[in-house]
């Protein structure tokens, strides 16, 4: 490894306010540590989120030859649906320039959480973000049990608050609420089959934060591959969106609903197929309920 050629960029990151800062070596380049991959004559790669499969292939330095399969769900179509709002979004310069545009977020966050009595996660673009809106008095609004997940839970703690949510602990049968963050751990790597989560509400399109790191990775790939946008911010922004998303079906037998609250979804239709404009969310979200219960006769 020689961190002075052009796959690493060195920083220096201060997380201590001065107090303790430190210079990284970070490489821009996974090829770097696949060469194990390359060593044998074939290697068979499978993951749910995987795509954009171009950029996986790339990425780690698999040939021209490689040969590229991405197959449907094997789950019913019908029992999942994912909408997304059209006249929000958590955008810098449209919530610096619309005072209103939080608090229509958080007015949509309570109605969709108070329409239904099924287990719902809201995923939070961020922890400020979170506690923004809980400063708001978000909490107060909503009618049910809610959870929160904090940024320095440990372990332990988290996977206590999750069980809870999971056994469905509000009051009368009335499903809880688990607040918590995109590209975290639960958002990427938490199970929640059956009626442990029927509803996941993703605030803001999980972007990557225009840090010095970010923009090293950009140009990188760009001069690499010409696709330095597309590799290193749409389709990471993409695989986060899949993952939530991804907490939902479990089984063949699961349903549940995904709303993202931010017009800017739609630029991502090329790699979330299904995903469809809301003209009236909560209408739909009733809907989307209404259909999967079943009526026994008397």
């Amino acid at each position: 490894m020689n961190i002075d050629d052009e796959h690493y960029i060195k920083l220096i990151v201060d997380e201590t306010d001065g107090k303790n800062p430190r210079v990284e070596a970070y490489c821009l380049d996974p090829s770097l540590g696949a060469n194990i991959v390359h060593r044998f004559l074939t290697s068979i790669h499978m993951s749910g989120t995987l795509s954009p499969l171009d950029e996986y292939k790339d990425s780690i330095g698999l040939p021209e030859s490689t040969m590229l399969y991405s197959y449907p769900s094997p789950f019913p179509k019908e029992n999942r649906r994912i909408l997304y709002v059209k006249d929000v979004t958590t955008r810098y310069d449209e919530i610096k320039n619309y005072k209103g545009m939080i608090k229509r977020i958080q007015q949509y966050i309570a109605e969709i959480c108070n329409t239904t009595n099924r287990n719902t996660i809201v995923f939070f673009p961020s922890f400020d973000f979170m506690n923004i809106c809980i400063r708001d008095g978000l909490l107060k609004k909503i009618k049910r049990l809610t959870y929160i997940e904090e940024q320095r839970m440990s372990q332990h703690d988290l996977m206590d608050v999750i069980q809870r949510f999971k056994e469905r602990e509000g009051e009368k049968n009335n499903g809880s609420v688990l607040f918590s963050v995109m590209g975290g751990r639960i958002s990427e790597g938490m199970d929640f089959p059956a009626d442990e989560l029927e509803v996941a509400v993703i605030v803001g399109i999980p972007y990557p934060k225009p840090t010095a790191r970010q923009r090293g990775l950009q140009r990188y790939y760009q001069r690499k591959f010409g696709k330095g946008w597309e590799y290193t911010v749409n389709a990471p922004t993409a695989r986060k969106l899949l993952q939530a998303i991804g907490r939902l079906i479990r089984n063949e037998t699961d349903r549940g609903v995904a709303i993202l609250l931010d017009k800017r979804a739609a630029r991502f239709k090329r790699y979330i197929k299904d995903i469809q404009a809301a003209d009236d969310v909560i209408q739909e979200l009733q809907n989307f309920i209404l259909e999967g219960v079943q009526v026994y006769p008397p």
